[in-house]
């Protein structure tokens, strides 16, 4: 047993590597396999025709709710890049509030983005920005009552305990 093992390890320690970077080299080959770019570029075409499907006037406001949003994102990322120039500790700073962006759903919406990034202009911390946010995805989640019962209950939409509504900003909070 002992001889065995001492063969065929030195054997695996042998062909190990070479084995290991052809799996690597035929998981590149799998990925053109994907359909990771037909999804996207059906995504693509799907917004642009909607975007077609809009008159002059509404297709104009989208255009600049899109520019908008584009500008915040483009602003964050400044901001990093700028965070990440400070050498290895900026980096590793940038890292860890990346992070916190992402767990606390800071882009959810362009409005949520907005704030966490006039708070890191302002050198705020993100968690006073987050908190709310936080409890509006918890709310999200939890599950919600059977609808159908509480109107036969005789409930109407205003008595409802845990309503939930959509807001303009498109992220869900208790009703106002």
């Amino acid at each position: 047993m002992g001889l065995t093992g001492f063969v065929l390890k030195d054997l695996a320690a042998i062909v190990g590597p070479f084995g290991y970077t052809f799996k690597g080299i035929h998981k590149e080959l799998q990925k053109s396999n994907q359909p990771t770019h037909f999804i996207r570029k059906a995504r693509i075409m799907e917004g642009q025709r909607d975007l077609y499907a809009l008159d002059e006037k509404e297709a104009k406001k989208v255009a600049e709710t899109v520019n908008h949003g584009w500008q915040v994102v483009q602003d964050v990322f400044a901001i990093m890049e700028e965070k990440r120039a400070h050498g290895l500790r900026g980096r590793l700073h940038v890292m860890k509030e990346r992070k916190t962006w992402r767990v606390n759903g800071a882009f959810e919406n362009v409005e949520m983005a907005e704030k966490a990034l006039e708070a890191s202009r302002r050198g705020e911390s993100l968690e006073g920005v987050f908190a709310q946010q936080r409890d509006e995805l918890q709310l999200t989640k939890k599950p919600r009552k059977n609808v159908a019962q509480d109107l036969e209950q005789g409930k109407t939409g205003d008595e409802i305990e845990d309503k939930q509504v959509v807001q303009t900003n498109a992220s869900a909070g208790p009703a106002v």
